[in-house]
């Protein structure tokens, strides 16, 4: 019977032992295996960067290969804008800051789909670089004389940008504008 207890308790011993170094075990309390530190702020700030130019050249590639399936010759403004007048009206009233201008137009996706026109929505009236609309047509507008028909691609940051329009623009997205100019109203008259 004493050898009967004697063997019991080892067990009971070799069992508390074996749990023990099976706990150890599991415990991953190395020091070595620390996760990285978090990125700094510069580095978010890089990266972020570093995805922005990579996403223009991207979009300036698209846009050039528009250019070249249409066989169109444009310029390039500062901005970005691309831009050829169509057909020149020869008039020598040209758009400007604070005049109100009055414009048929057509705005196309890249792939050539057509989002949005001036025969369905109506011919917009604005102030130009007053009156809230696409950045890059106001700067359209101050290309063009009056009569005068105009093609021009705008990128995202001069279109609808990051957002789009909610509607049928999605984010960042260029897009091709077809503007004749109907009307301009001076403000310096």
């Amino acid at each position: 019977m004493l050898m009967n207890y004697k063997k019991i308790k080892a067990l009971k011993y070799s069992i508390m032992f074996l749990i023990v170094v099976a706990s150890v075990l599991s415990c991953d309390c190395s020091s070595s295996k620390k996760n990285p530190p978090p990125p700094s702020p510069e580095a978010i700030q890089e990266k972020r960067i570093e995805a922005r130019r990579d996403f223009l050249e991207k979009e300036r590639e698209s846009i050039e290969a528009y250019q070249k399936d249409y066989n169109l010759e444009m310029e390039r403004t500062g901005t970005g804008l691309y831009y050829t007048i169509t057909k020149k009206s020869g008039d020598t009233i040209l758009v400007e800051t604070e005049d109100w201008v009055e414009y048929a137009y057509k705005i196309y996706s890249l792939q050539g789909e057509l989002l949005y026109s001036s025969d369905d929505l109506g011919i917009v009236t604005l102030k130009v670089d007053k009156m809230d609309t696409e950045i890059g047509v106001h700067e359209a507008l101050k290309l063009m004389a009056l009569g005068d028909e105009g093609l021009f691609i705008l990128p995202s940051h001069l279109a609808f940008g990051v957002a789009g329009d909610m509607n049928k623009v999605q984010p960042m997205t260029p897009l091709v504008y077809e503007i004749i100019i109907l009307n301009i109203k001076k403000s310096k008259s």
